[in-house]
């Protein structure tokens, strides 16, 4: 059993390592690589649970179910590529269930990992703008109106109001399933908020009135007592919201990158501030608009139409993209982290 969940981790961390390797240098993992390691992962699981870990099969089938969901649904809603979903799911077949998944608390301990992960992607676009900043001298300061601070706080009273009033639905219909798996419920809460703000529905009075009433009804139907779940719901509604918005400030603060227009390569995303530049231009071929996520990369009609932008009577020197976070390397730095730590704690080395 040992040897094959040797052969598993080294498998792993040799995906893990090209992965940060062709991400960072080639901007992507190739299928056919993807393709090796996931036969090797059949291989190899096919022994490992046939013969060994029995009793970890169920809990590893699910948590890779999940997992395989949960990286569909960021894919779904643009936050990474099909490739990265693909990369978590390979990845997380190749993690021994003996020694990752069995006596975890939750079914989906992997949403751990993805904690982990987008972590490191926020630290690096941080740490990347901020390096970029004080190179050139140029670091800046926040400075938001009062326009901005009211328009903040109206939209985090919104998001509040619409999330505390999903928790506690979720929360009343399924409280073990809250209880055992918050990661995973406060996942569902932003794939909701994220889908919802791109929808009509959430702009509406009505849609809003009617998510204040559920809260007031379960604010009302608590009131007599002070019951301990509802406290830490509340908590955490709170919580994942202001989490939710640093992390909104952060991605509007560093996203950006200024490079120069003859610079402009298939793949990249425009910014909507150098839409708006192109739009009076009527050179061929220029993309028409932006979303600033993955939908909205150049192809290489578009970028070439770009560069020769540049000499045309709007053209500019300079245009601002979205800076890429390259995460195919951020899973595979999370995965390497999380497995350690999970080695740790079943070995015994960490804490007694």
């Amino acid at each position: 059993m040992i040897l094959c969940e040797v052969f598993l981790l080294a498998c792993a961390a040799a995906l893990c390592i090209q992965s940060i390797w062709t991400d960072l240098w080639a901007g992507q993992i190739k299928n056919k690589y993807l393709l090796f390691w996931l036969a090797a992962s059949i291989l190899l699981n096919g022994v490992y649970y046939t013969c060994y870990a029995r009793t970890s099969f169920q809990a590893a089938a699910w948590n890779l179910v999940l997992s395989a969901l949960v990286s569909v649904g960021f894919y779904a809603i643009h936050i990474w590529s099909a490739g990265d979903s693909k990369l978590i799911v390979v990845l997380l077949s190749l993690l021994p269930g003996r020694l990752c998944w069995d006596g975890a608390e939750t079914i989906f301990p992997a949403a751990y990992l993805f904690l982990v992960l987008f972590s490191i992607g926020y630290l690096y676009l941080v740490g990347e703008a901020l390096w970029l900043d004080l190179r050139s001298h140029a670091i800046r300061w926040p400075s938001p109106s009062r326009a901005a601070v009211c328009q903040t706080i109206r939209e985090y009273l919104r998001v509040w109001v619409i999330l505390y009033a999903w928790n506690c639905i979720l929360g009343t219909l399924f409280p073990a399933f809250v209880e055992e798996n918050v990661v995973l419920a406060s996942m569902l809460s932003y794939f909701l908020i994220t889908v919802l703000r791109e929808r009509p529905l959430y702009h509406a009075k009505a849609f809003l009135v009617v998510c204040a009433a559920v809260d007031l009804f379960f604010l009302v139907w608590t009131w007599n007592g002070i019951q301990p779940e509802r406290i830490l719901r509340m908590a955490q509604t709170l919580a994942l919201v202001l989490v939710m918005m640093w992390a909104t400030w952060i991605a509007g603060k560093y996203v950006y990158q200024e490079i120069p227009t003859d610079q402009v390569k298939a793949g990249m995303i425009l910014s909507r501030s150098t839409l708006v530049l192109l739009l009076p231009s009527k050179v061929k071929g220029l993309p028409k608009e932006s979303f600033e996520d993955l939908r909205s990369r150049l192809s290489e009609e578009e970028a070439a139409a770009v560069r020769r932008w540049k000499t045309s009577k709007y053209g500019r020197d300079t245009v601002l993209i979205v800076r890429k976070i390259p995460f195919a390397a951020c899973i595979a730095a999370g995965t390497l982290l999380f497995t350690v730590g999970h080695l740790f704690v079943f070995f015994g080395l960490w804490g007694g």
